[in-house]
């Protein structure tokens, strides 16, 4: 088995699968073990199971999805879970069966058998808007829409554990993969400032890679990502090339990323001729570094423990 646990604490375990870096996260509390977006080969899920069942004791298990990417739901099977959450937009979905289908074909490719159902999950708790929470017990979960990546997404952040799990954002190990909108993908980064002055969240965990431990961490993340949009639409934009070599003296692994970067420059074009988005000459690199700089340094405690 090549699933290694890359981060543990008292209440957060990260497994981290061989395949693509790809996090599972288990968050236990005195009152619910949270199990977000098991993943990947059979042991690996099978070996997240007997923790959750070794450490849960008379605590409900509740499954939390935070996109319906097919390498996040494949795991569901597994679990007999007390209630699962995801995004109201993933529940309404009207293409399951095709995300089933790349399930199927990922495990017919590989000669996979799995020995729990292959099942696209039905939650029972669904997020609709920002803010929305769910207790249980003293365990506070806030969650919030995250569009941009799936039309799907979702962030759920665990008040008193500071700890803001992200889906496919701020992935040490990639730049944006856009698959729904670059307007929507910017739109969810610049509220999540907004989401940590709230709820006031240190810790996040992407779903591939290593976790962002500070502040700093995924601030730096989250500019890196802006600054990927903002260069790319000036490319297409203007016709200025893009900077493809310093892109991948970033990130490690071009021989497979450069059809999801290709795939970005389509689908950003196309939005472009559909005038979704313009381009701000004024978006200097001396404006960026400025934003930059006011946003590195802009942290607000949040103003109460209220419900939004």
């Amino acid at each position: 088995m090549h699933q290694k646990i890359i981060y543990r604490d008292l209440n957060v375990t990260i497994f981290q699968s061989a395949l693509f870096q790809t996090n599972s996260t288990v968050v236990l509390t005195d009152d619910v073990v949270l199990v977000v977006d098991p993943a990947w080969l059979p042991d690996e899920v099978l070996n997240i199971r007997q923790y959750v069942d070794s450490i849960r004791g008379k605590r409900p298990i509740f499954l939390v999805f935070t996109h319906s990417d097919y390498d996040h739901i494949l795991g569901y099977g597994a679990f007999n879970a007390d209630k699962v959450f995801a995004s109201k937009a993933f529940a309404e979905r009207t293409d399951k069966d095709d995300i089933l289908d790349q399930i199927t074909d990922f495990d017919q490719r590989y000669y996979i058998e799995r020995p729990y159902a292959v099942e696209y999950p039905e939650p029972d708790f669904l997020v609709f808007k920002d803010g929305v929470q769910y207790r249980q017990g003293h365990t506070k979960l806030t969650f919030y829409t995250a569009p941009g990546h799936t039309s799907d997404s979702m962030m759920m952040v665990v008040w008193q554990l500071g700890l803001c799990i992200a889906g496919d954002y701020l992935c040490s190990t990639e730049f944006p993969f856009i698959y729904h909108s670059s307007v929507e993908y910017e739109n969810t980064l610049e509220k999540l400032p907004q989401i940590h002055d709230r709820n006031w969240f240190t810790r996040l965990v992407p779903g591939h890679g290593t976790p962002a431990l500070s502040l700093n961490d995924w601030l730096r993340r989250r500019i890196e990502s802006l600054a990927y949009i903002y260069s790319l639409r000036e490319s297409i934009a203007t016709g200025i090339p893009f900077d493809e070599e310093g892109l991948w003296e970033r990130y490690r692994f071009p021989r497979f990323q450069q059809e999801y970067h290709r795939n970005n420059m389509v689908l950003m074009r196309r939005e472009f001729e559909e005038g979704l988005w313009e381009w701000d000459k004024e978006m200097s690199a001396d404006l960026f570094q400025r934003k930059r700089k006011r946003l590195t340094e802009k942290v607000v405690m949040p103003d109460s423990d209220d419900d939004e």
